[in-house]
């Protein structure tokens, strides 16, 4: 949940994924994702929301691609969800920065380094 585009090989981590579950298993992925075509991943360049460790963020369509080239059947998005600053705010447990402080002020539709605001999705396959 939410650590593939934390990783510098999100193949290896698909492919690690896949060796931890039993046959006819199902996996559950919930990653960042940007909008496009098959094939688009953005790749940032230094920060993404202020994070250093966000590597890729495939488009919905690119993911099911890698998870299929790995073997995974019937991959499919079952959710597509605009990260909203109420739902990742500061509170007394997390009184840090939050994601209002990571968008551009004049755009929440980008973060403060002009790319796609995030969005998260949620993915089933079986293995």
């Amino acid at each position: 949940m939410g650590v593939l585009y934390h990783l510098r090989s999100p193949f290896d981590h698909l492919l690690k994924l896949k060796s931890l579950l039993r046959p006819d298993g199902e996996l559950v992925l919930e990653t960042l994702v940007v909008e496009g075509g098959g094939g688009h991943v953005l790749v940032p360049d230094g920060r993404y929301a202020k994070m250093r460790n966000v590597w890729f963020l495939p488009s919905c369509e690119t993911l099911l691609a890698w998870l299929r080239r790995y073997g995974f059947r019937e991959p499919r998005c079952i959710d597509v969800t605009v990260t909203t600053p109420q739902e990742q705010r500061s509170t007394d447990w997390m009184p840090y920065k939050s994601l209002k402080a990571f968008l551009d002020p004049g755009n929440r539709c980008q973060t403060v380094e002009g790319h796609p605001a995030p969005r998260r999705a949620i993915f089933l396959a079986t293995c």
